[in-house]
């Protein structure tokens, strides 16, 4: 298996005019998180990221409109073309991979069981990659960073700059965020 080149910032865009504030790609992959919207406002964004040579992940939870069914993920992999998906759902994930979508599972570690839980789903879906939130656990990131042979991003409540290198030391190789600030590092 070929593990996917995290890096090591992912802005996560919840706002149609935020994908102006990045830049042109250059060099090392650039990935976007798109977190909701319509349909219309997802594929416009996805697009204008795309001309700029950014990688594209839209959150299909959170897409207005939407289902995470094959046929929803089918229309959407065409209407949208993003470069891949993320979802808490293993169907999503599933159906994404069927279509050709890059897929990353998102898991939520709420408790010990939720953590369980979260790393046999991803182990019994084989997505592209993982984000696990909230993503200041160190500690129990790194558990899921040792229990799965994908790469690990960490999302969620992420503000500062020792934050970020916290995450990164405890083994995740990418950092999610919608923290505007952070986007230029």
């Amino acid at each position: 298996m070929t593990r996917l080149k995290v890096p090591r910032l992912i802005p996560a865009i919840r706002q149609l005019e935020e994908w102006r504030l990045l830049q042109e790609s250059a060099g090392d992959p650039k990935w976007a998180f798109v977190l909701g919207g319509t349909i219309d406002a997802v594929a416009e964004m996805t697009g204008l990221l795309q001309k700029r040579g950014w990688t594209v992940f839209v959150h299909v939870d959170m897409v207005r409109g939407l289902s995470g069914d094959s046929e929803g993920i089918k229309f959407f992999a065409g209407y949208v073309g993003s470069d891949g998906i993320i979802s808490t759902h293993s169907q999503a994930i599933a159906h994404a991979k069927k279509v050709g979508l890059m897929a990353i599972q998102r898991i939520f570690l709420l408790d010990s069981q939720s953590v369980t839980t979260g790393v046999q789903q991803v182990l019994s879906t084989h997505p592209d990659a993982v984000e696990v939130l909230p993503g200041l656990l160190p500690a129990v990131a790194r558990r899921v960073v040792d229990a799965i042979p994908y790469p690990v991003i960490a999302g969620g409540l992420i503000q500062r700059r020792e934050e970020m290198d916290i995450m990164l030391a405890a083994g995740v190789q990418g950092i999610s965020t919608s923290q505007r600030t952070l986007w230029t590092l």
